[in-house]
């Protein structure tokens, strides 16, 4: 699938199908209405048999029109003119790309840049970075093991038109960014969606690594073993990690470009339980399968990492992924147990399925050592966070305002939703232990603010945010698959943050 920036005439270009918009009461956009004039009024016309509306989802394909060169015309309903929004346009794209699945079109001119989507500003940016994203994410299929898998789009060739030359520039600025998150996505999701018995900590080390190898001028990657954690004093996440066959391996990635615009040092954090039984405090076995998304978080920082060493983003970022597998054994950790995390606080263990957080505690501090601005965890931590925002929203903590506006701006801006909860003082005395310093779990209400209220005592010393994820990094049943989520979140943080130029 190529994608390409141009200024068309829209009647004279020769591509299988041209795309356009129809808004309600039948009002044509510039696009439609142009090639209603070139062809003497013959879109007019057929509209007026009522077959379309304009209403979002409709659509209708028009074929050998009078004076236009391609044989196709594809008519989309986008809806209330002055009324769409991220999540109406995505709609409309998918709409779209229902009918060109069904035949046999490979090569198509988009005309949606005189569209007005209701965001901040830069609409053109943000109209030609939504339509790649969405034809992406719609086209994604993961390769069966051993096997191939067809194209749900035959599509090869895609032209974005422009009307205005002066466009032209914010459009390839737009492009570039696109495909560089689209790049970040994908390889997001195709790790999360590996089988557990490939992707182990060992294996997401590897990817790491090859990073290294893939952008040598901007990325250097270390890895931690158990040997070396223990030497640490990482006891919470040696523990976790020690009952496994499959022993853990921190990766350190580490980002910088030749032109760092400021001191400023990122840290992206995710967990990377490869796999998640729960340990002695077993999970049920009824999806106990979907546990390898348990490392979601590493994939959601390994692929935001690929989209700044593509962009060559003038930031500072360390990029951590923490790989491990909590499984019952003779070396498990016991509920019961306390354990004396790097920090030097100790930790009593009443259930080992809340995992996650000690592997985390551990790698918060170990990150001291980078004297971070900026750390981002990222994590599918706890249940109890579906259960408080379901499985479109993700969950934001922070113990910083301007962390908090940054994040929930890039989400606005990808319409990838987070929501903020608390961390008052006082959900902290459902951690209070008798013989440690604190519980790794609460007494069973607000699990998942007790859970980031656990992760705040190992974050004192930078300005810090957790995002829960649990309910957003995969689908289950029949669209089972990773999501990608938080990538293009992060992604567009990480835009911000360097101060790119969209027009």
């Amino acid at each position: 699938m190529n994608f390409f920036i141009k200024h068309c005439n829209l009647d004279q270009e020769k591509t299988d199908c041209i795309i356009v918009g129809i808004f309600e009461l039948c009002k044509l956009s510039i696009s439609a209405d142009y090639l209603d004039k070139c062809s003497d009024g013959y879109i007019t016309n057929l509209i007026k048999l009522g077959d379309i509306t304009g209403k979002i989802g409709d659509t209708l394909m028009l074929y050998n029109i009078p004076k236009v060169f391609s044989p196709r015309i594809l008519l989309v309903g986008c809806g209330k003119k002055d009324d769409i929004s991220r999540s109406c346009f995505k709609k409309i794209l998918k709409s779209t790309t229902n009918v060109l699945k069904k035949t046999s079109i490979k090569n198509i001119i988009y005309s949606f840049t005189e569209l007005n989507i209701k965001i901040y500003n830069n609409n053109i940016y943000w109209i030609i970075r939504s339509i790649v994203l969405s034809l992406k994410e719609f086209s994604y299929k993961f390769l069966k093991i051993n096997s191939t898998t067809k194209k749900s789009i035959n599509l090869d060739l895609i032209t974005l038109n422009f009307f205005k030359k002066n466009d032209l520039f914010v459009g390839k600025i737009a492009l570039k960014h696109a495909l560089a998150i689209d790049k970040g996505i994908t390889s997001a999701k195709n790790i999360s969606n590996l089988p557990p018995n490939i992707c182990n900590p060992f294996y997401l080390s590897c990817q790491a690594q090859k990073l290294a190898q893939r952008y040598k001028n901007n990325v250097l990657v270390e890895v931690v073993d158990i040997k070396q954690m223990k030497s640490l004093k990482m006891n919470a996440y040696v523990a976790v990690g020690d009952g496994a066959k499959n022993k853990p391996f921190m990766s350190i990635i580490k980002y910088s470009s030749n032109n760092v615009a400021n001191n400023k040092v990122i840290a992206l954090v995710g967990k990377g339980l490869t796999f998640d039984s729960g340990g002695i405090s077993i999970k049920p076995a009824l999806n106990m399968h979907e546990m390898k998304y348990d490392m979601c978080g590493a994939a959601a920082v390994y692929g935001t990492l690929i989209m700044a060493s593509e962009l060559q983003l003038p930031l500072t970022i360390i990029g951590i992924l923490a790989g491990c597998e909590n499984m019952p054994g003779g070396n498990s950790f016991r509920p019961g147990d306390v354990l004396t995390t790097m920090s030097g606080q100790t930790v009593e263990v009443l259930n080992t399925d809340a995992e996650g957080r000690l592997v985390l505690s551990d790698v918060l501090t170990y990150l001291e050592r980078f004297s971070p601005n900026i750390v981002i965890d990222i994590a599918t931590l706890t249940g109890a966070c579906v259960t408080a925002l379901g499985e479109s929203v993700s969950g934001l903590f922070t113990n910083n305002e301007d962390l908090a506006f940054e994040l929930n701006k890039a989400s606005q801006e990808t319409d990838d939703k987070i929501w903020r909860l608390p961390l008052f003082p006082e959900y902290q005395k459902e951690l209070r232990s008798t013989i440690a310093d604190f519980t790794n779990v609460g007494k069973g209400k607000a699990g998942a603010i007790t859970a980031a209220c656990f992760l705040e005592n190992f974050t004192k010393k930078y300005n810090w945010a957790h995002l829960d994820i649990a309910g957003t990094a995969w689908k289950s049943n029949k669209n089972e698959g990773a999501t990608g989520r938080p990538v293009e979140l992060l992604c567009q943080f990480l835009l911000n943050q360097s101060n790119y130029i969209y027009s």
